[in-house]
């Protein structure tokens, strides 16, 4: 299945690892980075959302950015640094996958658009 990379930062074609009916979600192995995502559909307008956010980072306030924590719900604006990238970005989008687990699209300054989960306790 052909699915985008975040770490790759690429459109590869990855194989299936996991595909459970239980929860629904299709889990894939990049070829490159060998991480494990999500087998994500791609949603008509993705690329409107992701350029109407770059103005918002141009006024980003870093004073009220919340480190990510995959326990945490975020909200669309919210301000959020990712520690491990040392790089802030403004949440985009909430996403809803199968299985109801809960995703985050943020537009990060360094690193784009970047999909992270939400809510796993």
């Amino acid at each position: 299945m052909r699915q985008y990379c975040s770490v790759c930062k690429d459109h590869l074609e990855m194989t299936v690892v996991s595909d459970t009916s239980e929860d629904g979600v299709i889990w894939l192995k990049c070829p490159r980075c060998k991480g494990i995502l999500p087998y994500m559909e791609d949603v008509e307008g993705e690329e409107d959302a992701a350029s109407g956010a770059e103005d918002a980072l141009d006024e980003i306030d870093i004073s009220r950015a919340v480190p990510y924590d995959p326990s945490r719900d975020y909200e669309v604006g919210d301000v959020v640094h990712h520690r491990g990238w040392d790089d802030y970005g403004v949440v985009i989008e909430k996403v809803t996958l199968p299985g109801n687990r809960q995703t985050i699209r943020v537009r990060f300054s360094e690193h784009g658009v970047i999909q992270l989960i939400v809510g796993e306790s």
